[in-house]
């Protein structure tokens, strides 16, 4: 039975926080889901977080310089519509609130070892230890809770996970004097965690009941003002209230500290105060980056890969796990700093009436009660099969690429209904469902495929599920929309060869939208018969170094993506390829030269380098006796001289005309002489990947 949860999200635009239902989600290879017991509201930190959805879209656009000159960019390659479709995608997307929680583990993934279904966990960071009734969290954001540490206290694992971190920055030891600028949940926190590290504690904060529960819980002394406290006395100054764009705090600090101290800002405080002060104490300032090493490394987040303790002893992970152990044995006790305890369903109510300075820490009780249904139309119990009147769609993945691109496409398509949906952490598919009436959201790729009356799925995630979630469609009788690479590895191809033997053919398509662009047809119209010459430079746009595209585990961005190029020079030749070369020029960064050579002579180049941004990012040119050609940019082709077509609204590469060909072979259970039939297709990924692992490296001295 489909089954939804609740979840607190802020929606781009709305003044108000709303529970909202979202899919369940499966567990994620490195991942666990754990059902939520108990959440705590971090008012300095989720409050802010709760204005920003009142930022219009625009507003948030011209918040984020980045994605402005990114919107600029697609203007100009792609018009107005498109480049729409992308902001709206990319800004559009509800954010859950939240980031300390506690639950019990109901499932994990299939490489998660050290943790067991039942295990009571604590868990931690934002998008994952949510305001919600599920949770899927990455395993080196899970701790296990000791026997002795009740729910209410285990929750606040993470915050002191946090408050740790801040000591070991401040390199804080046994005897220190320490001063902490703001009694708010944060630094009470770091003034009790320092006062059990054996340090000398002055907490400065104006607010007298705020002082009372520092300076009794943790023996500290306390000052209304921070002119108030001996200055130049303290070996480190931590600032755990907000300051961002105001040096008065750093100077504050800086008038505190002793000649060479430290100054550790926790808050959002910005590191800029006066030079004087500063240089003349020589004082060192540093940052706190949330609870500890490994976080926002998508290794350690992501894939569940942990810091040899050797070399880093205080993880996230570590951090938590501290903190619970100081619970168990009674050094550490957040109790007095929960002033107010609410139901869950009540959480919404809670933020909308805006943060209540009296208050610190807010407990929040989940009744965990079974599951509701989804509140979507059922499926029909019809079968699926390859041919019906209507397209009837499942998304399996909604990122970016699907939102920005195809899916304003497919809402295009009079013959296309999108009826269901699926993606990692569920938050895609709730946006979608905002905009599409009666979509059925799944938690899993594994429950939508068994939805009858969707008879085509659309996948779009990330490049190392392609083969085993195409498989799965495949077998579950779906006709198939995947998106390029087919695979990453030959264990990906040979199942998909063994699939398509042994399961009637539906329809299979791969998302080289460019062999039935506008523009290809045009160039294949005018192409002469015998044999012609093909060079293909398509410029590379550098990603970070970190994004997961670049990674080997999703096969390196070059193989995710050289498919296409190579792919629309054999839709162009009529003959067949009987050899493919890769020559790295540097393989690290995916520069590479591909060379095609076909059974009736003709050859073709892809050269994929990086080069100048102001340069074109694909140019196709073709030469046969008396004949030439010049695709460019996908905004204009020209043919012996002459312009033959051109695109004055921006590119056109061929994904409405691939829409339009998936769905007129769906509806009429026919492929089109233009679709690679799929073993055509595991064939060309085989070669690439063959290429690709059989030449040597050239890197330049």
């Amino acid at each position: 039975m489909m089954t939804a949860m609740k979840a607190l999200l802020r929606f781009p635009g709305e003044r108000k926080l709303a529970l909202a239902n979202c899919p369940i989600p499966a567990p994620g290879k490195n991942a666990v889901l754990v059902k939520t017991a108990c959440s705590v509201i971090s008012p300095g930190t989720e409050f802010t977080q709760a204005d920003q959805t009142h930022a219009s879209l625009l507003q948030k656009a011209w918040q984020r310089p980045d994605l402005v000159a990114l919107t600029v960019k697609h203007l100009k390659s792609e018009g107005f519509g498109r480049t729409r479709a992308r902001v709206n995608n990319r800004l559009g997307l509800p954010m859950p609130m939240g980031y300390c929680a506690v639950g019990r583990i109901e499932a994990t993934g299939e490489n998660v070892t050290d943790l067991k279904a039942g295990q009571r966990v604590a868990i931690a960071g934002m998008g994952q230890a949510n305001h919600a009734e599920w949770n899927q969290v990455s395993v080196n954001l899970a701790c296990p809770v000791p026997n002795a540490v009740p729910d209410r206290k285990a929750v606040f694992a993470t915050l002191y996970a946090l408050a740790l971190h801040a000591l070991r920055q401040g390199e804080t030891s046994i005897g220190d004097r320490v001063a902490v600028i703001g009694a708010g949940l944060i630094g009470q926190l770091v003034s009790e965690a320092a006062h059990v590290a054996g340090a000398l504690v002055t907490v400065i904060e104006p607010d007298l009941s705020r002082r009372k529960i520092a300076t009794g819980e943790s023996h500290a002394v306390g000052f209304a003002k921070a002119s108030d406290a001996p200055q130049s006395r303290f070996d480190s100054v931590f600032i755990c209230a907000p300051g961002k764009g105001n040096h008065r705090l750093i100077d504050a600090a800086a008038r505190l500290c002793r000649d060479r101290g430290t100054i550790i800002c926790v808050g959002d405080v910005a590191p800029n105060g006066r030079r004087k002060t500063l240089y003349e104490k020589e004082i060192t300032i540093r940052q706190v980056r949330s609870y500890g090493p490994g976080r926002y490394d998508p290794n350690y987040e992501e894939r569940g890969e942990d810091y040899p303790l050797g070399h880093v002893r205080w993880t996230i992970k570590r951090n938590m796990q501290a903190a619970l152990d100081l619970m168990a044995d009674g050094r550490l006790d957040p109790t007095p700093l929960i002033t107010s305890e609410i139901d869950f369903a009540d959480i919404a109510d809670h933020f909308a009436k805006g943060p209540d300075p009296a208050q610190l820490a807010t407990l929040v009780r989940y009744k965990n009660a079974e599951n509701a249904p989804l509140e979507s139309p059922a499926p029909s119990a019809q079968t699926s099969v390859p041919a019906r009147d209507h397209v009837r769609v499942g998304l399996i993945g909604a990122g970016n690429y699907l939102g920005g691109s195809l899916l304003p496409l497919l809402q295009k398509h009079p013959k296309i209904e999108i009826s269901a949906c699926c993606s990692q952490s569920g938050l895609a598919a709730v946006a979608l469902s905002k905009q599409i009436d009666g979509l059925r959201m799944y938690g899993g790729a594994d429950e939508l495929l068994e939805d009858q009356s969707v008879n085509s799925v659309i996948i779009t995630t990330r490049h190392d599920s392609h083969a085993e979630l195409a498989a799965a469609s495949i077998l579950a009788g779906k006709n198939v929309w995947l998106e390029k690479p087919i695979a990453i590895d030959r264990a990906g191809l040979d199942l998909l060869r063994e699939v398509a033997n042994r399961v009637p053919r539906h329809i299979f398509m791969v998302g080289h939208n460019r062999r039935y662009a506008p523009m290809a047809a045009k160039l294949r119209e005018a192409l002469p018969t015998g044999v012609k010459q093909f060079h293909y430079r398509v410029r590379i746009t550098p990603l970070p170094t970190d994004h997961w595209l670049n990674r080997s585990d999703q096969g390196g961005w070059t193989i995710g993506e050289i498919s296409h190029f190579i792919d629309l020079i054999v839709s162009l030749v009529c003959s067949e390829l009987i050899e493919l070369n890769c020559h790295w020029i540097d393989r690290t960064a995916g520069d590479s030269i591909w060379q095609l050579r076909f059974a009736d002579g003709s050859m073709g180049e892809v050269s994929y380098l990086h080069g100048n941004r102001g340069e074109p990012k694909e140019v196709l040119e073709v030469t046969a006796p008396n004949f030439s050609a010049r695709l460019f940019d996908w905004k204009k082709i020209r043919v012996n001289g002459r312009i033959v077509l051109r695109n004055w609204l921006g590119q056109d590469k061929g994904q409405a005309a691939a829409i339009k060909v998936f769905a007129g072979a769906v509806t009429s259970g026919e492929r089109p002489a233009l679709m690679p039939r799929i073993e055509d297709e595991i064939d060309l990924m085989e070669r690439i990947l063959t290429a690709a692992n059989t030449t040597t490296a050239q890197t330049p001295n």
